[in-house]
């Protein structure tokens, strides 16, 4: 697959700036240590937003708090403006797609059946579990499977796929969702280099589209090379906030504060 060298051009949706809001956030799994303290970042369409912190610093729980998977104990997440809460009956935002570290695939089933999870919002549990997915949304998850380089692949268990296979067929399922805002937990760090390219190269081509990219990271080059928006985490709270990349000696200082 070729690996675009130039972002693609952003196309942002009438005049919205921001899609997800997180401000004044605070989170503890246990009360006497916040994991999450007093963070605020603005994601916008078009964007990528990258989080760096050590480990411990708070970027998973602050993903979880952004697909609703947690809920802040002060301050408040949104999304359009809508208040993220807490899932009903099992049911999260479908327009915050999430991309956990491990994928979240099920791995006995094809990179096809994996891919359609995305739709269930539109089309229930029910035709899932009998196999009875509407034809229009069989057609879209073969596209995209195609457009990711994996169409050959689609009738495969994605326990049979490589690793970089298997980040394509999340992304798969995460666009069929038709997100606003797609949420990447250091999903790329097992990958090889090439392959962690074309993934990146993929993940800026959804956020050309309009979706508001947030990703947690580890790796300095990927942040050179991709990020809109830089936001470090230290210890539960904000100690870097900066659109645009800073250099390397700022993100260094700004972790070891």
């Amino acid at each position: 697959m070729r690996v675009a060298l130039e972002r693609p051009t952003v196309r942002v949706v009438g005049e919205e700036r921001t899609v997800l809001e997180v401000r004044d956030a605070h989170f503890a799994y246990v009360r006497s240590r916040p994991v999450v303290r007093g963070v605020t970042i603005h994601a916008s369409p078009g964007e990528v937003t990258m989080i760096l912190g050590t480990s411990g610093s708070g970027k998973t729980t602050l993903l979880k708090l952004c697909k609703g998977l947690l809920v802040p104990q002060r301050g408040d997440v949104r999304v359009l403006g809508d208040e993220v809460a807490a899932p009903r009956r099992g049911r999260l935002d479908p327009r915050v797609a999430y991309i956990p570290q491990q994928l979240g695939l099920v791995r006995s089933l094809s990179a096809m059946e994996n891919a359609l999870v995305g739709a269930l919002a539109r089309v229930g549990t029910l035709p899932s579990l009998l196999r009875l997915m509407p034809e229009p949304e069989v057609r879209r998850a073969r596209e995209l499977l195609g457009r990711l380089g994996i169409g050959h692949k689609a009738e495969e268990p994605v326990h049979a796929l490589s690793g970089g296979e298997r980040q394509r067929v999340a992304i798969a399922r995460a666009l069929m969702q038709d997100p606003r805002v797609l949420l990447a937990d250091e999903f790329i760090s097992d990958l090889d280099p090439l392959t962690g390219a074309e993934i990146m190269s993929l993940v800026r081509d959804a956020a050309g589209e309009g979706v508001a990219v947030v990703m947690t990271t580890h790796e300095m080059d990927v942040v050179r090379e991709h990020a809109d928006h830089v936001v470090v985490l230290r210890e539960g709270e904000t100690s870097l906030d900066a659109h645009g990349v800073p250099d390397a000696r700022a993100i260094t200082e700004a972790l070891r504060r």
